[in-house]
C-alpha cells in the first residue's frame, strides 16, 4: 500500500495549519511544496517538501544542488543575507547505494549564503520533529484507499481554503483605506507656504514666527500651539518641495494599510513629538513637516515588526536604508534638526502601535505603547526644567532678541534678555551693550562691551562697537585701536574698512 502521498499531505497540513507556515511555491504536479515561516524565532524558516521514491544516490545529489539554486533566488527575494533550509523527501525508502554522506550534514553553497539540511522521512521513521513541533506515526495511514483519498483532499481543501484567507487578509491589510488626508496635509502646507511669502517670505524669521514656527522661548512662555503649527510650515521652497514629495509617496501607503483616522491621528502626534523633541533638545528656530514624515517611516517599522515577512516581501531593506541615510544626513549636515526626525520617528512607531491596525485589537501592546508614551512625555516635560534644557532655552531667547533688534523693537528685545538666566554669555551682554547703544546709554553699553569680549576675545563686532563708543567720547585713538583689532579678525568687513578710513589720519 503507498503511503508517501498521504504522508506528504499530512506533513504540508501539519505545518501550515498548525505551525502557521506560508506557501512560496508549489509544483504543477504538486509534489514539491516550499514553505515560509511567519515567525522569526524558528529555527527552520524555510521547508521544503518532496515526494519521490529515491532510487539512487546521485540523483539526490544532484537534487540538493537545485534545490541550492532555488533557495538562492528565494534568499535575493527576500533580501535576506542568508538562508536556512530543510529540504525534506518523502520516499518509501532510501536510495539503494551510499547516501549517508549527503544528509549526515549540511550543504553550503560556495558564498556561504545557503544552508541546506537534508532528511529522509523513510518508512522507518516513525516520527520526526519539524519546526519544534513532534509529529508522530508518521506511517499511519486510513484502512482503506477510499478513506485516505478523503483525507487528502480534506487535507487539501483545508490548505488551500487558509491560504486563499491569507491572501485576502493581505490585500485588506494593504487596502484598508482610500487616501485622503495626506493629500489635504499637503494642499494645507501649500496654502501655508504661500500665505508666508506674500506676508514677508517663508524664509524670514520674524514671519516664521509670526505665523507659528518652533520658538523655544516663545513654547516656554506659553505658547504651547507652537508644538504643532511647525508641522505646515515651510522655510523656503526647496523645502516644501521635498517634503511634499515624500508626504505624496509615504503618506497614501499609511493611509491605505491603517485608515484616514489613524494616519490623522499617528501624523500629528508623530509631529507634535518631532517638535518637542526638537524643543528639548535643539534652540534654533524651526519648521517642515519633517517630524511628521519620520513618523510615517515610524508607522511602517512597526508594521515590519508586526508583519516581518510580508513587510519585507512587499517593501523590503529600502524604507529601512531610506530612514537610515536621512539619520546620517541629519548628523553629518549642518541646519538639518535631527532631534525632530528622531523624534517623529519614535513618535510615529508610538502613535501606531497606541491606534494599533483596523479591525485587529491587540490590547497588551497598545496599552503597554500608551504607557511608554505617557512616560516619555513626563520625562521630557520634567528635562525641560533641567540646567540643560534652560540653556537651551536661553539659546533661543538670544535668537528672539536678535529678531526684535532687527525688527528695531528694543523695548522688546530688552524684555526677553531680562528673562535669560545664565548671563555669562557674551551674545547677551554684546545684544545688551547694542540696545543701550540705540538709546545713547553710552556708559552702560562700554561696560557690556568690556564684557562682551572678556568673554570672547574674538568677538569683532564687539570691538567695532568699541570704536564707535570710543568716537563719540572723542577718544580717536582709543577708537583706532578697537577699529584695528575689529579688522585683524574680520580683514574684509567694508563696514570697519569705510570707518578705518575715515579715521586712520
Amino acid at each position: 500500500m503507498e503511503i508517501e502521498p498521504y504522508k506528504y499531505w499530512r506533513i504540508i497540513h501539519f505545518l501550515i495549519m498548525k505551525c502557521h507556515y506560508k506557501l512560496i511555491y508549489l509544483s504543477e504536479n504538486k509534489q514539491e511544496i516550499w514553505l515560509e515561516s511567519q515567525d522569526d524565532r524558528k529555527k527552520t524558516p524555510i521547508i521544503r517538501l518532496f515526494q519521490m521514491n529515491l532510487d539512487w544516490s546521485n540523483w539526490l545529489s544532484r537534487d540538493i544542488e537545485r534545490t541550492a539554486l532555488n533557495a538562492e533566488k528565494i534568499r535575493s527575494t527576500l533580501r535576506n543575507r542568508s538562508l536556512k533550509l530543510e529540504s525534506i523527501y518523502i520516499t518509501a525508502f532510501p536510495p539503494v547505494d551510499s547516501f549517508e554522506h549527503l544528509v549526515n550534514q549540511p550543504y553550503i553553497s560556495t558564498d556561504k549564503k545557503v544552508l541546506i539540511n537534508t532528511v529522509l522521512l523513510d518508512r522507518s521513521v516513525q516520527e520526526w520533529d519539524i519546526a519544534g513541533r513532534k509529529i508522530s506515526d508518521l506511517n499511519a495511514i486510513p484502512d482503506t484507499e477510499e478513506e485516505r483519498d478523503i483525507q487528502i483532499q480534506n487535507y487539501q481543501n483545508d490548505i488551500f481554503a487558509l491560504i486563499k484567507q491569507n491572501e485576502k487578509e493581505e490585500r485588506q491589510l494593504l487596502n484598508f483605506g482610500k487616501s485622503f488626508i495626506s493629500y489635504l496635509f499637503i494642499g494645507i502646507q501649500i496654502i501655508m507656504f504661500f500665505l508666508m511669502e506674500v506676508n514677508g517670505g517663508s524664509t524670514n524669521n520674524q514671519t516664521l514666527i509670526k505665523w507659528g514656527a518652533k520658538v523655544n522661548y516663545l513654547i516656554a512662555n506659553g505658547e504651547w500651539w507652537r508644538l504643532i503649527t511647525p508641522i505646515f510650515l515651510h522655510i523656503g521652497f526647496l523645502h516644501l518641495v521635498m517634503n511634499s514629495i515624500a508626504l505624496y509617496y509615504i503618506g497614501p501607503l499609511i493611509e491605505k494599510i491603517f485608515g484616514n483616522s489613524r494616519f490623522f491621528i499617528i501624523y500629528l502626534f508623530a509631529g507634535f513629538s518631532g517638535v518637542f523633541a526638537s524643543y528639548l533638545l535643539s534652540p534654533s528656530l524651526s519648521a517642515g513637516a519633517s517630524g511628521a514624515i519620520f513618523g510615517c517611516f515610524g508607522a511602517l517599522l512597526y508594521f515590519a515588526w508586526q508583519f516581518p515577512n510580508l513587510f519585507f516581501r512587499v517593501m523590503g531593506w529600502n524604507v529601512i536604508i531610506i530612514i537610515i541615510i536621512n539619520l546620517i544626513f541629519g548628523f553629518t549636515i549642518q541646519g538639518i534638526d535631527n532631534a525632530g526626525h528622531i523624534g517623529g520617528l519614535v513618535g510615529g512607531f508610538l502613535a501606531t502601535a497606541i491606534v494599533h491596525f483596523p479591525k485587529k485589537k491587540s490590547w497588551k501592546i497598545q496599552l503597554g505603547a500608551l504607557l511608554i508614551t505617557l512616560l516619555l512625555v513626563c520625562v521630557g516635560i520634567s528635562y525641560s526644567s533641567s540646567s540643560s534644557a534652560l540653556q537651551i532655552r536661553d539659546q533661543s531667547a538670544l535668537i528672539m532678541v536678535n529678531t526684535y533688534i532687527n525688527e528695531e523693537k528694543y523695548d522688546h528685545a530688552q524684555e526677553v534678555l531680562t528673562t535669560i538666566e545664565s548671563k555669562n554669555n557674551a551674545d547677551y551682554y554684546f545684544f545688551l551693550s547694542y540696545i543701550q547703544l540705540k538709546k545713547k546709554e553710552l556708559m552702560e553699553a562700554e561696560k557690556n562691551l568690556q564684557r562682551t569680549i572678556k568673554l570672547n576675545p574674538n568677538f569683532h563686532e564687539a570691538y567695532y562697537n568699541l570704536a564707535i563708543v570710543s568716537l563719540y567720547n572723542q577718544k580717536v585713538e582709543e577708537a583706532r585701536e578697537y577699529l584695528q583689532k575689529a579688522i585683524e579678525l574680520d580683514k574684509n568687513n567694508p563696514k570697519y574698512l569705510l570707518l578705518w578710513d575715515k579715521i586712520k589720519e
